[in-house]
């Protein structure tokens, strides 16, 4: 009875560590902005809450990337960059089921791969 109970605790803590993983996801996303990102937020619209800074006292070139992990649902994200200038573009609604790499555009498009 003991090995068995211990059999189903170990089962549990596998199903649980792979439902935990499943909803992690590592993305990169790269700056085809023609601009370097003086600030790029992310946020989850199915959470309340704002953006998370993702560069904090860096910035992104033209041509550079950033490795991020996402969790929870891979719909419904937002990017936020912001220039030098204070300019912004917005890349709503993004649905990253699946997606490996991001290239943001200078025009709020969007390569999902």
């Amino acid at each position: 009875m003991k090995r068995f109970i211990l059999s189903i605790a170990a089962a549990l803590m596998l199903f649980g560590f792979s439902a935990g993983a499943a909803l992690a996801q590592e993305i990169l996303i790269a700056n085809g902005t023609g601009f370097t990102i003086q600030s790029l937020g992310l946020a989850d619209s199915n959470a309340k809450g704002d953006a998370q800074d993702l560069l904090g006292n860096d910035t992104l070139a033209n041509g550079e990337g950033l490795k991020i992990n996402i969790n929870g649902s891979p719909k419904g994200w937002e990017l936020i960059a912001v220039d030098n200038e204070g300019n912004q573009v917005n890349w709503q609604n993004l649905d990253l089921t699946g997606v490996k790499k991001i290239t943001l555009r200078g025009d709020g498009s969007a390569d999902l791969q």
